[in-house]
Formats: structure tokens, C-alpha cells, sequence
């Protein structure tokens, strides 16, 4: 495993905590790193994810169907909005970067700013081009002040949410679905099955049977981070997949690749440094 002290976890306070899953710091200003060691592979993610630039530049790196060389994008801009990704993405910084993703909850994003993450799923777009203005303006000031980034942040996003808040956060994908479940169930009394499932579509982004690919991917991830050599097989029953086959074809979908060349690239390749960050949480 790569030792470069460049990434780091946030996790939320208590009053952000039913907003905010967690956050992500990517820092390599004071690393020499060779070119491949600048990519960042990310997982699929049922969350919506903010992200600042504050130092250096991001491309998002993307491979042509037809399977030719990979294409850089333009520059991302420094306040970037992704909705649910359905697919493992790419991206990669030409020099040192300083950066802070802060995931959230899909039905928070129409709780706090009014929209819904269903409309988003897949899209990578300048958060002023889908937050309001307002939001847009108290979110950008954050980072000009004194104190831990992060922090200013978290209290920024605090800001925007006007009070809106849940009382109980969620630890995991997990609890975060089944408190998620339990509120659609109280709060949808007497209302028809297929009615309810396209309300639970409409807050979580995805449907309760998509989702629970991210619950066992989270599991698998934390799982494959705590063994020297995994035993595919157990792996797999303890991560709530049917037999290894399934278990195979969702973590590829999750990462990209099949769960002998994810084992071997999160304990060496510094591109996985999300992946080790997420079996940590």
C-alpha cells in the first residue's frame, strides 16, 4: 500500500451529519509524484458530491467507446457539482493539487437546495449551474477564512440547509437506506406500492435495488482493505452477494475491474487512494 500521506477523511459534526456522508481531502502540493501517480480513480457512488479546487488543476480522463487512447477533458472548474455515477470515473492533475469533495446524501440535496438528485444522475457540472445562486455565493466564500478547510465547508453547507435538517445521521450506505426506508414507510401511509417506489426513486436518486449494489460494494471495499490475501469466496458472503459470480460482476461495475486486479491496485497503485480511503471509513 502506497504510504504518501496525501488523502485524508472527513467526517461530519453532528448538525451536518443527515446531510453529509463525509469528505475527502486530496492534498499532493508538497509530493513529487511521476505523472501515472497524479490519476485519481473514483468508484461508482450513489451520493452527490460538491468538490473545490483550491491549488492546481483537475481533468476528467475519458476513454472513447471504440476503445482508442484516452482524452483528456478541459480544466474542471474549482466548484464542481456531480450527481449519482452509475459507472467508475477517472480524472488526473498535470502538477500539485489541493482538493475537498464532500459527499451527500441524494434525498439531502432536495431537502437543503430545492432540487432533486434523480435529475443528475451521471452529470459533472459547475455547481452554479445547478445550485441557486445564493448557495452558490455562501459556498464559494468558503476557504477565505481562517481554520480547518473542511470545517468552513461543512459550516457553509450548514448554512444553505436553513434548519432543514434530520435529527440522526447514517454511519454507513447502509443505515443511511434503512432509515431512508423507514421514513418513506411512515410517511407514505395507505399509498400503493409502485407509487411508493417512484417516490423512493425521486428522493434517493436510484431505486432501493440499485442502491444496494453501493451497500455491498462499501462492505466489499472495507473487507478487501482488512485482509493480506481475500478468499474471494468468503469475501463475497460476507458482503451480502449470492455467490462469487455476483460478487465479481458488481465490484467490476462498482471499480472497474474484476475483484483480483481491484485487491492488487488498492494495496499499490497511489490512483486508488480513494478506494483505501473509503475501506477505512
Amino acid at each position: 500500500m502506497s504510504a504518501l500521506p496525501c488523502a485524508r477523511l472527513h467526517h461530519p459534526s453532528r448538525k451536518t451529519a443527515s446531510i453529509i456522508h463525509l469528505g475527502v481531502e486530496r492534498d499532493t502540493r508538497a509530493l513529487d509524484l511521476l505523472p501515472q501517480q497524479r490519476l485519481n480513480c473514483y468508484p461508482a457512488s450513489p451520493l452527490v458530491v460538491l468538490s473545490w479546487v483550491f491549488h492546481g488543476q483537475l481533468h476528467m480522463v475519458q476513454t472513447p467507446v471504440d476503445g482508442g487512447s484516452p482524452v483528456l477533458s478541459e480544466p474542471l472548474p474549482g466548484m464542481l457539482f456531480a450527481g449519482p455515477s452509475r459507472t467508475p470515473s477517472i480524472s488526473w492533475s498535470p502538477g500539485p493539487v489541493h482538493a475537498i469533495s464532500i459527499g451527500l446524501y441524494p434525498d439531502a440535496l432536495k431537502r437543503v437546495f430545492g432540487i432533486e438528485a434523480s435529475d443528475f444522475l451521471d452529470q459533472v457540472l459547475p455547481m452554479e449551474q445547478v445550485l441557486p445562486a445564493a448557495s452558490c455565493q455562501t459556498l464559494g466564500q468558503a476557504g477565505t477564512e481562517e481554520g480547518p478547510l473542511f470545517e468552513q465547508l461543512e459550516a457553509a453547507i450548514h448554512r444553505c440547509a436553513h434548519g432543514c435538517l434530520a435529527t440522526e445521521g447514517a454511519a454507513t450506505l447502509h443505515h443511511w437506506l434503512t432509515a431512508l426506508g423507514m421514513r418513506m414507510a411512515a410517511t407514505r401511509t395507505g399509498t400503493g406500492l409502485r407509487q411508493m417506489q417512484r417516490q423512493f426513486k425521486r428522493w434517493a436518486g436510484q431505486s432501493q435495488r440499485e442502491l444496494q449494489l453501493y451497500v455491498r460494494a462499501e462492505r466489499a471495499f472495507a473487507l478487501v482493505q482488512q485482509q493480506e490475501n481475500p478468499v474471494w469466496s468468503d469475501v463475497a458472503l460476507q458482503a451480502g452477494y449470492s455467490d462469487q459470480s455476483h460478487f465479481g460482476r458488481e465490484v467490476k461495475r462498482v471499480s472497474g475491474f474484476s475483484p483480483a486486479q481491484f485487491a492488487q491496485r488498492m494495496k499499490s497503485d497511489e490512483a486508488f487512494w480513494m478506494y483505501r480511503l473509503l475501506g477505512e471509513a
